[in-house]
């Protein structure tokens, strides 16, 4: 495995790690952790969409400060630099990377079982 910095680079690097047969996962507890994926997911879904109804700032009367006030409320919500949804969109993506993972090592258990018992079987009982 190679970077460890960012997220989406570590579990990208886990990905690679599970195609070259390097890391496994009991397939009940990957397909756990991947229901989980998808509880977070709908979560964080929910949340984009709530912060995008953020971006609308209403009041704060009609002086400058509270134009000003509109303005960097909303930026922060939505559009600005680091904003809420952007924010929000970078956790559902390292999730997704996460969820792609799991799926692997439930995908590479259940190959790994059906080979031992093929080879099970072709030896037959002793």
């Amino acid at each position: 495995m190679t970077n460890f910095g960012e997220p989406l680079t570590y579990w990208q690097s886990l990905s690679l790690a599970v195609d070259h047969g390097d890391l496994y996962l009991d397939a009940t507890v990957a397909q756990a952790c991947s229901t989980a994926c998808d509880e977070y997911l709908v979560k964080l879904r929910a949340h984009q969409s709530a912060a995008k109804m953020l971006g609308r700032v209403t009041g704060l009367g009609e002086f400058d400060s509270g134009k000003d006030l509109r303005r960097i409320f909303s930026e922060k919500a939505v559009g600005g630099e680091n904003n809420l949804v952007d924010v929000l969109q970078s956790h559902i993506d390292v999730v997704e990377k996460m969820k792609i993972v799991f799926q692997k090592l439930i995908v590479d258990t259940e190959g790994q079982d059906r080979e031992n018992a093929v080879g099970l079987g072709l030896a037959g009982p002793k």
